[in-house]
């Protein structure tokens, strides 16, 4: 049976076994409905985070990542390249940062890689390191959330950042994530239009 939502095909299909850590259904829990907008920059130049991130077997149609019947999801998932995080899931369980990037890097389809200038780097993140470039004497690595500097590196609960609502929504959000979060049967009580920015820079 398919289900649209904000215009994406989603459909019910039993469980796939994939390297993904969480369990991978095949129709997207709502009890949980957050989306959280994830950029990330390396020496000033935009890292695309792509669609179907946390997808097993998506369908892409007018350039968005959904389902078909051999489809599941990860909890933390992408339906575009847009930055924005899916956090579906059904129960209150916090995810992070970490969880997002170990799912990104268990995606198949994806080569457990990102291509950047040609090179392919590893899908890692942490204080030290982010895709492969490392913290060291000239560079640093900077997680910035509603642009002020966070020590949480990779254990930032994304749960609590939501950027999308119903209006006025913001670019990003449209049409995959439009209208406010859903968490658990109560208003969202942190707010939207938050942001989370990982940077690698020059000391100097």
């Amino acid at each position: 049976m398919a289900v649209i939502v904000g215009g994406v095909a989603f459909y019910e299909s039993q469980q796939a076994n994939t390297n993904f850590p969480y369990p991978c259904l095949g129709s997207e829990p709502t009890t949980i409905h957050i989306h959280p907008y994830l950029r990330i920059e390396i020496n000033g130049q935009n890292i695309t985070v792509p669609a179907a991130i946390g997808i097993y077997k998506p369908v892409f149609s007018n350039g968005f990542a959904g389902g078909g019947p051999n489809s599941c999801f990860e909890p933390l998932h992408t339906h575009d390249s847009s930055g924005i995080i899916h956090v579906e899931w059904s129960s209150n369980k916090n995810f992070t940062l970490s969880d997002f990037f170990k799912i990104w890097n268990a995606t198949d389809h994806l080569s457990h890689s990102v291509t950047i200038n040609g090179v392919s780097h590893p899908i890692v993140f942490n204080a030290t390191d982010i895709l492969g470039f490392r913290a060291d004497s000239t560079h640093r690595i900077v997680l910035l959330v509603d642009g002020q500097p966070s020590s949480e590196y990779q254990s930032l609960v994304l749960n609590t950042l939501d950027y999308c609502s119903a209006a006025p929504t913001y670019p990003q959000c449209s049409p995959t994530a439009v209208g406010d979060p859903v968490y658990g049967g109560i208003t969202y009580p942190y707010g939207t239009g938050h942001t989370i920015l990982i940077e690698y820079i020059s000391n100097g």
